[in-house]
């Protein structure tokens, strides 16, 4: 049942359907009481990557996390919703990103808790990890148990977001660029969120793929209507399933590749997925983008390193910014890891030698204004 992953239908974001849906999804895997005793501090784990409205399809849906905690506090539990967003992570920002994507009514609502801890703990690291130690939210190390809620989404570095790419968001504040610094070559930081989720260890992982987004993901795509939410006590399974419903294969997604090759879905297939069977649920149009970052391959072989930074200008992505939509907030340049940009005249500046292409500007760009182009090579060879 560890690698179960439960595929039911949810069509829209009514309160009853809702209800009904994550009902016959928990019940699917095990039931609420696997998951949750009574008196336990439950942490909601949410996408809130920056402060959008629900209908924009960016953050995790508020009608599905006020049934997930309400499902808490029925089985016993005291629920807390947190995230912490991209950028910089303080009370102000926190509480505006609560109001402007849901959460902070369906905390009034539920008379709820919200995360306003800011203070980082060290988390040792499995043994086999890249690191030995990963800096956390206090929050998320005080929790009995964590319910991870990801929102299904396209995303220009790795291809996809889902349940391992939201735990993420478990690290505080600035500290995720450092850690996209020290990892900028793509497999190097897919394996670190690997290493992060089996650290992090949520119980239960309850997907919002009742409307998701394709295209130019996380943030700047377009809303795609999927009709579904996925449960499973692996993190793991629920990405392969994930991706499987959006068309693509384990082996074309980086972190579901990377997860096969380390054994971590050792003994996953598609009939471990009930409720819906996958290939008739599976959107074959969905928009996926290529791999982002700064890992190469070539026709199927790894760019030598000495020439990895002519593929970078050969075949990477890089961010292109739109003057008429910016706003000069100047977002993008504080959350640049690399320090690759600066406002000049008011205007974004890139320098492409130092650009790692995390593309963590185009995510947090407020206005849409940053979208990243491939060139014809990329295109070409890499299917962009």
């Amino acid at each position: 049942m560890d690698q179960m992953v439960a595929l039911v239908p949810c069509t829209s974001y009514d309160e009853h359907e809702v209800s009904q849906a994550l009902k016959r999804a928990v019940d699917y895997i095990g039931g609420w009481d696997r998951y949750i005793k009574p008196g336990q501090r439950v942490l909601l784990k949410v996408n809130l990557l920056t402060k959008r409205s629900p209908e924009q399809a960016v953050t995790t849906h508020p009608a599905l996390v006020k049934e997930v905690a309400a499902s808490v506090i029925r089985a016993g539990g005291k629920p807390i919703i947190y995230d912490s967003p991209g950028g910089q992570f303080t009370k102000a920002i926190l509480k505006d990103v609560y109001e402007g994507c849901g959460m902070t009514q369906v905390a009034n609502e539920l008379g709820i808790e919200l995360n306003f801890d800011l203070a980082a703990i060290e988390a040792l690291a499995p043994k086999e990890a890249i690191v030995r130690s990963f800096i956390l939210s206090r929050a998320v190390r005080d929790a009995d148990v964590i319910i991870n809620l990801p929102k299904l989404k396209s995303h220009g570095l790795t291809r996809y977001t889902g349940a391992v790419k939201n735990l993420y968001g478990c690290i505080p504040g600035l500290q995720k660029a450092d850690y996209h610094l020290q990892f900028p070559e793509l497999d190097k930081f897919i394996s670190f969120l690997l290493d992060l989720a089996l650290t992090i260890k949520p119980a239960l992982t309850i997907m919002d793929a009742v409307v998701g987004m394709e295209g130019e993901g996380p943030s700047a795509g377009t809303p795609r209507q999927l009709g579904f939410l996925l449960a499973s006590p692996s993190v793991f399974a629920l990405d392969a399933a994930a991706v499987g419903l959006i068309g693509q294969s384990i082996a074309q997604i980086p972190s579901t590749n990377i997860a096969r090759k380390r054994g971590l879905l050792q003994h996953w297939t598609e009939d471990m997925v009930v409720g819906t069977e996958l290939n008739q649920a599976a959107v074959r149009d969905f928009v996926v983008p290529p791999p982002g970052g700064t890992s190469f391959r070539l026709l199927g072989y790894p760019v030598p390193p000495q020439w990895i930074k002519l593929a970078g200008r050969l075949f990477g992505a890089r961010p292109v910014f739109d003057l008429d939509k910016c706003r000069q907030c100047g977002i993008c340049v504080r959350s640049c890891p690399a320090k690759a940009l600066t406002l000049t005249a008011g205007q974004p500046v890139l320098d492409l030698e130092k650009c790692i292409r995390c593309f963590c500007c185009q995510e947090l760009c407020p206005k849409q204004a940053v979208s990243i182009r491939r060139s014809w090579l990329s295109r070409y060879f890499l299917g962009g």
